[in-house]
């Protein structure tokens, strides 16, 4: 018998007080990073993304461009790169996310992205582009790999060689054992010797832009071996908190199954279902959902991974309206 997940309780009674203690100003977007703050890039696009994915996005055309106004505050003219605050995060994340905010309700940025001139001039530039980065600590190191498509994409500020070029060379630098990029200086000098969340967590932020261009991912086998070899005891792919890691994790496991035809398909079910016993426990227990989600960017990836859990396998997942995987939508996160 299919066990149900219970997400009523979270979205009834906590979802809506846990926004409104990140509210920084009255009109459509005014919200911080951290309680208290002003208004930020990243308060303002986790609410939007957050409340999308939890179907809590009823805005009229006003209202729209409201909230548009608030997130392209943060854009320079410039150089179209938005404004980086209070995450460790590079400006390829803050900016594709403020896109793909944008995108969320059909608005775009304010100003051309003039940073991408120099990166599509020739292949020869996209190369030195890639291959600046670092792919030692590929976890953050991917933000700028998927970062920088994705902006183009949602945007249709590329032509369509950027990305014959892009998939090309990612299908060519995949590893074959694990489906992930292992081709830092740590991997090649064996520091690394078996991929960790971290490879995982790095992979999956191009996943989504294969997925978004309905690409077929490299090696969606051994992908889904090492992605089931990687989630903890606890349903989790980290310790105690669902957080982005574990919409990592459970995307991978989705979707590329599906891109190998349902490869161990009991088993990536029955490991959505650890995930969703796990993401149940934790947002449903009051005193430890509020005291553990202080701001307001470690939810979003949670709720993500609780709506692709519910995309492949509805039955296993209750909540008061639909929820919906913004990644199907808007390819950023």
């Amino acid at each position: 018998m299919t066990r149900v997940h219970d997400f009523r309780r979270f979205q009834e009674e906590f979802f809506r007080p846990w926004v409104e203690q990140f509210r920084s100003g009255d009109g459509p977007g005014e919200y911080s990073f951290k309680k208290n703050g002003p208004t930020s890039t990243y308060g303002t696009t986790d609410m939007l993304i957050s409340r999308y994915i939890v179907g809590d996005l009823d805005l009229s055309e006003s209202e729209k461009d409201a909230w548009a106004a608030v997130i392209n505050r943060f854009q320079s003219p410039e150089t179209g790169w938005y404004e980086k605050r209070y995450t460790f995060h590079n400006r390829e994340h803050t900016t594709a996310y403020a896109v793909a905010a944008l995108h969320l309700i059909g608005r775009r940025p304010a100003y051309p992205f003039h940073w991408s001139a120099p990166i599509l001039e020739s292949r020869a530039a996209m190369e030195r582009w890639i291959e600046k980065v670092n792919w030692s600590i590929i976890w953050p190191g991917s933000h700028i790999v998927s970062g920088v498509p994705a902006c183009l994409l949602m945007t249709g500020a590329a032509a369509e060689d950027f990305y014959d070029w892009y998939f090309d060379w990612l299908d060519r630098n995949a590893d074959p054992r694990s489906g992930f990029w292992c081709r830092g200086l740590a991997h090649r000098l064996k520091i690394i010797r078996k991929p960790t969340k971290h490879e995982m967590g790095g992979a999956f932020h191009m996943y989504y832009i294969y997925e978004y261009c309905k690409r077929r991912w490299p090696y969606p086998e051994r992908i889904v071996d090492h992605t089931l070899r990687l989630q903890r005891e606890n349903g989790l792919w980290d310790r105690d908190v669902t957080y982005c890691i574990d919409l990592d994790g459970v995307y991978c496991l989705t979707r590329s199954s599906r891109n190998a035809g349902g490869y161990r398909s009991d088993e990536v079910r029955a490991a959505c279902g650890r995930y969703l016993a796990a993401a149940e426990h934790i947002l449903n227990d009051r005193e430890f959902f509020f005291g553990r989600y202080n701001d307001s960017h470690v939810l979003t990836g949670a709720l993500a991974a609780v709506a692709e859990c519910g995309l492949f396998y509805p039955e296993m997942v209750r909540t008061s309206r639909p929820w919906k995987q913004s990644l199907d939508h808007a390819c950023f996160i």
